[in-house]
Order: structure tokens, then sequence, then C-alpha cells
């Protein structure tokens, strides 16, 4: 009965945030944090939940698209990425330098002649430097930091502002179709154990323009976004080793979401595959049989790592065969979320119909297993 009650609250702060309220929750255990963890009975309720989570240990709002400006002749890839992270810290510290929440950003833009990503990131403690991260009774979402600045009002039009020293952003996203609740109403397995899951919420086909400065030049830009928000805490298996993601558009409307966790045995299955095409009118197909293939790798030679860069997808009958817009878009983020991964955009074709559309695809853990 009291699950029902937080569901219906209605209140300003996110649904899934309130569960942070109770001390017995949000509490510690001597020096240990206790996490809240996605239930399948506490559901995601929009649009409260586009906001934060504080309760989890690990929360994500990711932007990946492709974009046009009349200064180019090809088309790039945008990627955003705001991160926000409850470290293991007793949480009765009551000093103010205690990192209660950290917020971390990535900023990327792929471009074709440059041949590598362009790209920024940033790491800062909530509440101290200038760093906010709200919700309010007028706004979803607040996210602030020195020259980085995420928000949205209701959930359904979103503004992201990046000012660094080799890449700015000034972009709006507007909402074309309703959003994408992933998995069991929002609640996304990631693996066999009920903990090893995330909440987990898409935004496909958001509308995108204003403006990029890149090589000293401010751009007119206009592209589609697909935006993912997910929350969790403990999400991955002990023996994996990280993922593959893919989130594509259509050509036609549709969006297609798939990942593997791969495992630290590369000679075994994955620990966990799903995959789900969402058609324009809404109706969503599950498959059941989910295998990424291999077709191409590409080593980086800054840090040696080896990407599978050309991927098929084998989902049930279909096939899917991704193509990125050039090899080499590693992005280190080292310096912010402490991991190497690749982030890249990739053109897509099928067995029933070439081109079918393009996206972004993700791969983590092919240098070290991936730790959240």
């Amino acid at each position: 009965m009291m699950r029902r009650k937080i569901l219906k609250a209605g209140l300003a702060l996110p649904v899934l945030a309130q569960l942070a309220l109770p001390r017995s929750v949000h509490a510690a255990r001597g020096l240990e944090r206790v996490y809240a963890q996605p239930s399948p009975e506490i559901l995601p309720r929009l649009p409260q939940d586009h906001g934060v989570h504080p309760a989890f240990r690990t929360e994500w709002w990711y932007f990946t698209g492709w974009f046009e400006s009349p200064e180019f002749e090809q088309a790039f890839g945008v990627q955003i990425t705001f991160f926000r992270s409850a470290p293991n810290v007793n949480v009765q510290n009551p000093s103010a330098f205690s990192p209660q929440q950290l917020l971390f950003a990535h900023a990327a833009v792929a471009l074709p002649k440059a041949g590598k990503l362009v790209h920024e990131q940033i790491v800062r403690r909530a509440g101290r430097g200038g760093a906010e991260l709200k919700t309010s009774s007028t706004e979803v979402l607040n996210i602030r930091m020195p020259g980085w600045h995420l928000q949205s009002g209701n959930g359904s039009q979103w503004q992201c502002r990046v000012d660094t020293p080799q890449l700015s952003m000034n972009l709006s996203m507007a909402e074309t179709q309703t959003p994408w609740i992933q998995g069991q109403g929002g609640y996304s397995q990631k693996g066999p154990k009920p903990e090893q899951a995330s909440y987990y919420i898409t935004m496909p086909h958001l509308k995108s323009t204003g403006t990029i400065r890149i090589e000293g030049k401010t751009l007119p830009v206009q592209g589609t976004f697909w935006m993912d928000h997910e929350w969790s805490s403990t999400v991955l298996a002990p023996n994996a080793q990280g993922w593959d993601w893919v989130g594509l558009h259509g050509d036609q409307g549709e969006s297609l979401m798939a990942f593997q966790i791969r495992d630290r045995d590369n000679t075994k299955p994955p620990v966990w595959t799903h995959a789900a095409l969402r058609q324009a009118n809404g109706e969503v197909r599950n498959f059941r049989q989910i295998q990424f293939k291999v077709l191409r790798q590409w080593k980086s030679t800054r840090t040696g790592i080896q990407y599978p860069v050309a991927q098929q997808l084998q989902l049930d009958e279909q096939t899917f065969e991704l193509e990125p817009l050039f090899d080499d878009q590693e992005l280190d983020a080292r310096a912010s979320t402490g991991t190497l991964y690749w982030e890249g955009a990739v053109r897509v074709k099928s067995n029933k119909a070439s081109p079918w559309g393009r996206g972004y695809l993700e791969m983590t853990g092919y240098d070290r297993p991936m730790q959240l």
C-alpha cells in the first residue's frame, strides 16, 4: 500500500527520488552507504522521473545524434552526456567537502574531415564550485557546472549549453514521439539477478536545433537526438566485462535499441542481451534471438585498445549492419569518469532496407572490466 501511495503522490520531486527521503533507505551502515535498488513493483512515472534520483548510485542523461550544417558537406555525430554518481561515503559526514553527489559531463563531435573526436569533459562535486543538481516544482531537471548546463521544464523540451575552450554548444531539443519506456514498464534487466537492473527511459527522434562552435567557427546546426535516461545501483554482474549498446533511428520513424553485457571469459555467451524495435506508431517488438557479430576491428594508436567498430546485429530473422562514420571515435574520459570507451556515429543497413537509418554504437570494457 505504501508503494502505491508513493506512485500516486505526483509531487514536484521525481517519484522514484522520493525513495531517498526516509533515513532507512539513505542512512549509513557505519561508513557504508545504502543504495536504493530498482524494483519491477515501483515503476517510473513521467514527467517527474525525467529528474534526478539521488538514492541510486549511478544515473545518466545521454544524448547521441546525427547533425547537419550548411558549413559542412557531410553529416556529423554529436554526443552529450551528463552523469550523476553517489560515492560510497558516510552520508552523515557534515563536512561541506564530503562528496555526497558527483557530477560529470562529456561532449564530443565526430567530424569526418577531422577523423577523430573533438571532445571535452568535466567533473565537480554537487553543491560546490558552481555545480548544482536540482529538481523543482517548475523544472524536472536542472544540472549546472561551470560552462555546462542541462535543463528541462517538462521533459518534452530540453536545453543544453556547453562552453569550453575547444567546443561550445547551444542546443534545444523537442519531443516528436512519445517517450519509450524500456523493459517492463521502465524496469530494464541487465543480468540474471533482480538487482542487476536499471530504470530506463528513452526519448527517440528528438528534434534539435542550435549552434555549435568548433574549430573556431560558430555553426548553425540541426539534427536528431536519441536520449537515454537510466539510473541504477548494481546493474552489472560480477563476471561482466562491459557492454555493446546501440540506439538507432530508422528512416521511417523506427527506433531500435539493443545491447549485450559481455562475460569476462570471452569464450562464454553474454551475461545478458536485450533488443527491441519500436515502429513510428508506437508498436514494440521484443526480439528473442540476439547476437552481435564482429565484422571489422580497429586498434587505437593512442591506447592500443582494439574495438569491433563494424558489427552485425542478428535479431531473430532480421539483420542490421553497422558501419562507423569513421573508425577513430574513441573517447578518453580518464580525466572525469576514469574510463576509455568507443562512442560513435554509425550508418545502418538491414536485410529489409538499405540504407535503414543511422545512430550510435557504444562499446565499453575493451581495456579492462567496466566499473560503474
